[in-house]
């Protein structure tokens, strides 16, 4: 604390009736986040269990912890939520203590045993609600006149470790006062608990935070996420469940640990750490381990009288790598404590905002596993006329996957652990408390002996775990996605005969993501929420249902062969492709965030958000759209375009058509694609980040029957989502082959409706009209060439391998009109059963047939814009116009012929020779509209 103190006229005052308001410190922040994410969960409390021997009434009891609550002004604080989010605590001016009384002392011995326990395990696991004062309550348990157990449990929000001796004192020498008819003897606290509060608020702001904040990038920058391979999958969020087993180190054994800690002037809480390390290292076989561990926080003398949440994380990282001696490690682990303590006081919650990791709503922040010492939390002790003694606590739940503990007490030292049994079984925990056990020995009786010389229990089952967890943890996280209704990862070999694993999903039926787009989508979803060391999928296919066993499983040996990887697009491309209700939340992220641009693909967290920020993000979407929604909706949908699919009231008002986000960054003039994709994400890289390329799906019009509807018409639905993306030209509009023509059309729309569309990017697609205006003649033998040039192609393909039988023959139209694949699929000549369900009366083959006819059938007429056309292999212009029909049409005309068959011009190499001949024009373009001239009507 600073030496001129925190006065108390900064804490907010209000009417005596209701007291003084102040801010939360950060570790309050932090338990009511967590509070705030699984309301009333009891793992935040601290259940503790004190025998009473000799003289203790229920009613002088209740008189000391009435003089402690008045006493400090933490146990008759409540917390209550400000309009924006933001938790603040209100310590009351007088709050009335009730005690619960229970008599036991009709039963007997065994049955009192029993009751007790059962009553400790209930008391320790009824939650609290926060906003209502005290957080304490207290159980007063009667066996006899003589003997009683008082059940404690005080939320963590108001409470830590240190906390429990200072209680114990107090209560014993009040209640020895009370009982005496005399004054307690305890001197007056120098502070409350909303003083520390004011000064930590003041630390954060001060140039020593920036400091620390140094130190713990550097020492955590790059930390794996450490955790031990459950015996259980994962749930997808996370639980709080915990069990507690415990040994008594024996008394040699004890003597030995400190004595060692004694010739090695370092302290139990390093040889620990050390020892954790160590156990860890040889149990997971991992060098770099991390791990949590708290410190008091009570540096200043008039802390230490005072009940309240001092206690604050740090998070450890040992280097086990080498294989060092015992001794050797031990000294590096003593490194890292001394650094750790003397940059102690970053707050935990901050720590988290400054790394910020991916978060996982399956994982905890940072650390899985914690460790702490703990010397005599309470003396066994004589107060007046009773004896007060402290018992093992009772598990509440536990906020990590294993919590490990060294406690010291009256009776020696004490080894316990809690451990999540949704992740772990019995019989692992008590291995892991075995091993710890032996660890210690280890390190006391051998320290020279090298880290690979302790013998961990038998990992067979545990690395079979680890492969198998891994896929189980993908599968798991894909489901997590809004779009996703069934999921599967298998190892299948790539082109080398190595295994790698394969994602398989099926989307919801109600899914509006595009089926090309899901793949990108997904992959930037895995991003977002696995930790950086977790197994990726090398490629994501979109099956419509995923194959089953008899039995019900997911056939894996009946997947197909896996689709390529895919770049992760961000589920959106510029601000203007907001919709309505992304734009209103949006505003409420930019404000919250001190964001500018907020994107659809713009990630919560990625952009500063953290724990607290996201309690505050559900009040403001409360306010605004009157939608309550869980903390842990962000963690699973970090997105803001995620996050909006989360408010199912909301999305009938959204527009039905998603845009495909193909390279959402950038601020030069977008390129906005009709169809394909998936085509032309290379070519999005090649042009580069700095401009915006946007997809527009095939829009069917949502009937069974596709009707007959003029170019045209088709493309006023394309122009609405064009302009919905971007109000505003200029344009530069592309597509492939039908859709160039839906292209051009919507270009026509959109200059007559007074906007500029300087560039068209054509491929593989002649004039509309162009061959329909040849003479017959020259028709057939244009038409003779073209398909005797396609049918070489095809043929090369089956040859090549690169297409079965089926699928060249099903490239036609008569073949798919006909029950040819039918009757050669029933001979068992060709593999061709699901090919055929794709193939044979295909709805999107009769779409994109109604598109056909509608382009065949339009009126096409001279546009005041560029055109660009790319030409595959698949062009032949013998016997026709070598610049396809377009001349006379278009402003300036530009071909170019690209190697490959059609759709494979835009692989990767051909993707590169496109872009070499758009740059030039593009950034003409940008440069042109760029002009101040441009500014008054823009």
């Amino acid at each position: 604390m600073p030496d001129n103190g925190v006065q108390r006229p900064e804490a907010e005052t209000m009417s005596p009736v209701e007291g003084l308001v102040f801010p939360c410190s950060s570790a309050q922040k932090r338990f009511w986040f967590l509070n705030a994410v699984n309301p009333g969960n009891p793992a935040l409390n601290v259940a503790l269990r004190w025998e009473v021997t000799g003289r203790l009434t229920p009613a002088t009891a209740e008189q000391a912890f009435q003089a402690i609550v008045d006493r400090h002004e933490i146990l008759r604080t409540r917390v209550f939520e400000q309009e924006d989010g933001e938790p603040m605590q209100e310590a009351l001016a007088h709050l009335a203590f009730r005690l619960s009384v229970i008599d036991l002392s009709m039963l007997s011995e065994s049955e009192q045993t029993r009751e007790a326990l059962a009553l400790g395990e209930r008391e320790a696991r009824k939650s609290f609600d926060l906003s209502v004062a005290p957080p304490i309550r207290v159980t007063f348990l009667r066996l006899s006149l003589e003997r009683a157990f008082l059940l404690v449990t005080v939320h963590h929000i108001a409470f830590d470790g240190w906390s429990i001796r200072v209680l114990a004192e107090e209560f014993g020498t009040t209640a020895a006062a009370i009982a005496a008819k005399r004054a307690a003897d305890l001197p007056p606290l120098p502070l409350q608990y909303g003083d520390y509060c004011l000064w930590q608020k003041e630390y954060l702001a001060s140039g020593e935070f920036e400091e620390e904040a140094g130190y713990w990038k550097k020492q955590l920058g790059g930390a794996p996420y450490f955790e031990l391979v459950p015996d259980h999958e994962k749930p997808p969020a996370l639980t709080y469940n915990g069990e507690i087993l415990a040994a008594t180190l024996p008394a040699e054994l004890g003597d030995r640990m400190e004595a060692f800690a004694r010739s090695q002037n370092l302290t139990l809480f390093s040889l620990g750490c050390a020892v954790m390390g160590a156990m860890l290292h040889r149990f997971s076989g991992e060098s770099d381990i991390v791990f949590g561990t708290q410190i008091a926080d009570r540096n200043d003398p008039d802390l230490e009288p005072m009940i309240g949440m001092f206690v604050n994380n740090l998070v450890m990282r040992l280097d086990a790598s080498g294989d060092p001696s015992f001794e050797a490690f031990l000294k590096r682990v003593n490194g890292t404590v001394q650094d750790a303590l003397i940059n102690q006081r970053m707050p935990f919650d901050k720590l988290v905002e400054l790394l910020n990791p991916p978060r996982d709503p399956s994982r905890a922040p940072l650390i899985s596993l914690n460790f702490t010492v703990l010397r005599d939390v309470m003396d066994h002790k004589r107060y007046g006329d009773f004896e007060l003694l402290g018992l093992p606590s009772l598990s509440a739940g536990s906020l990590y996957d294993i919590f490990f503990f060294l406690v010291h007490w009256p009776s020696g030292w004490r080894v316990a652990m809690e451990y999540n049994p949704d992740l772990f079984q019995r019989e692992t925990a008590e291995k892991l408390l075995d091993f710890l056990l032996a660890t210690f020995d280890f390190a006391v009786g051998r320290p020279q002996q090298k880290l690979s010389d302790l013998t961990p229990p038998s990992r067979d089952l545990i690395d079979a775990r680890r492969r198998g967890d891994e896929l189980g943890a993908i599968e798991a996280a894909l489901l997590q996605h809004p779009d996703v209704k069934e999921a599967a990862v298998a190892l299948k070999p790539d082109s080398a005969g190595r295994e790698q694993p394969c994602a398989y999903i099926a989307p919801r039926p109600e899914s509006r993501a595009p089926l090309e787009s899901l793949p990108g989508i997904l992959t930037a979803h895995l991003d977002a929420i696995l930790p950086s060391g977790a197994a990726r999928p090398a490629g994501i296919s979109v099956l419509l249902a995923l194959p089953r066993t008899a039995r019900g499983d997911v056939d894996l040996r009946g997947l197909p062969a896996p689709a390529p990887s895919l770049a992760p697009p961000v589920p959106a491309a510029t601000e203007a492709a907001l919709t309505p209700v992304e734009m209103r939340l949006g505003k409420i992220w930019s404000d919250l965030l001190k964001v500018d641009a907020i994107k659809p693909a713009s990630n919560f967290f990625e952009l500063g958000g953290h724990s607290l920020l996201t309690v505050r993000l559900m009040s403001r979407v409360f306010a605004e759209f009157g939608v309550k929604l869980d903390p842990l909706t962000l963690f699973l949908a970090p997105t803001l375009r995620e996050f909006a699919s989360r408010l199912p009231e909301l999305r009938s008002a959204e527009p039905t058509q998603r845009l495909v986000p193909i390279q959402p960054l950038g601020h030069k003039t977008t390129i906005i694609a009709i169809n394909h994709s998936v085509l032309y994400y290379n070519l999005a890289r090649q042009i580069g980040t700095d401009r915006p390329f946007i997809g527009v799906p095939l829009i069917e019009p949502g009937s069974d029957e596709p009707p007959e509807r003029t170019l045209e018409e088709i493309a006023v639905d394309y122009v609405r989502v064009i302009r919905e993306a971007q109000p505003h030209g200029p344009y530069i509009l592309c597509g492939l082959c039908v859709a160039g023509a839906i292209a051009y059309e919507s270009a026509q729309q959109l200059i007559a409706a007074g906007e500029e569309v300087p560039l068209l990017i054509l491929s593989d697609i002649w004039a509309p009209g162009y061959h329909a205006s040849l003479p017959l003649y020259r028709k057939l033998i244009y038409q003779f060439n073209y398909r005797l040039h396609t049918l070489r192609h095809r043929i090369d393909t089956v040859r090549t391998g690169a297409a079965s039988l089926a699928e060249m023959l099903s490239s036609f139209t008569i073949v798919r009109k006909s029950r040819l694949l039918e009757a050669l699929a029933y001979l068992g000549l060709v593999d061709g059963d699901k090919l055929l369900r794709r193939v044979i009366d295909h709805e999107e083959w009769r779409f994109l047939f109604s598109l056909e006819v509608a382009r065949n059938a339009y009126k096409i007429q001279p546009i005041s814009s560029d055109v660009i056309a790319f030409n595959s292999d698949e062009i032949v212009t013998r016997f026709a116009d070598p610049n396809m029909g377009w001349s006379g049409l278009v402003k300036k005309l530009a071909i170019h012929s690209i190697p490959g068959w059609h759709q494979d011009i835009f692989r990767e190499e051909g993707a590169r020779e496109i872009a070499g001949y758009l740059r030039p024009e593009l950034e003409k373009i940008d440069s042109e509209y760029r002009a101040p001239a441009r500014s008054s009507k823009d």
